[in-house]
């Protein structure tokens, strides 16, 4: 009789065993099931906070594209100012460079109608002088002749010519410095 005890307690413990473990396991699948309804708000939560957050982040976005156009058109508005003063600027020298050439056409005509050789016209004299000195300076030396022995045999008298002078490079640019000058003034 006490080993008949002995399974019925132990039915009894089985039992409650297996009541508990099935109220755990339903307890389990009660879990699962809030959390599913949970999962679901939540989630919907999230879903209204992402949008929330969007709208947000595309009226900032929206905002600093905004502010950067602004400045963009302002950076292109000081720029354009800046390139028109300095177009006017090169229109203004351009206009200046015209009124000292009619200037200075105005002052070459007066001095050449007052015969006053122009600076062009000294250079051009002073390069043919230089040139003239050049081939005096080098123009080779005359040898001295030898005198003539006088033969006994003639006695004729002779008529003496006057020796042919010989020019010094002295005289010879005097000469060329008077000829230059006379050039000059026929010239102006």
């Amino acid at each position: 009789m006490a080993a008949k005890k002995r399974t019925t307690k132990q039915r009894v413990t089985d039992k409650k065993v297996t009541d508990q473990l099935e109220d755990a396991f339903l307890a389990g699948l009660g879990a699962l099931s809030n959390a599913q309804k949970a999962g679901e708000k939540t989630f919907d939560t999230l879903v209204k906070q992402g949008e929330k957050f969007r709208k947000k982040t595309t009226k900032k976005t929206e905002s600093l594209i905004d502010d950067v156009q602004d400045a963009i058109r302002e950076m292109s508005d000081d720029a354009q100012s800046r390139a028109t003063g300095l177009l006017d600027q090169v229109r203004d020298k351009s206009r200046l460079k015209k009124l000292n050439r009619a200037f200075d056409s105005r002052v070459a005509d007066a001095m050449d109608r007052l015969n006053v050789p122009s600076k062009n016209d000294v250079d051009d004299i002073n390069r043919k002088l230089n040139k003239i000195l050049r081939l005096l300076d080098e123009k080779p030396k005359v040898a001295p002749k030898k005198p003539r022995a006088v033969s006994k045999r003639k006695t004729a008298v002779r008529t003496t010519k006057k020796p042919a002078k010989k020019t010094t490079r002295k005289t010879a640019r005097k000469k060329a410095k008077k000829t230059v000058r006379k050039t000059v003034k026929k010239a102006a």
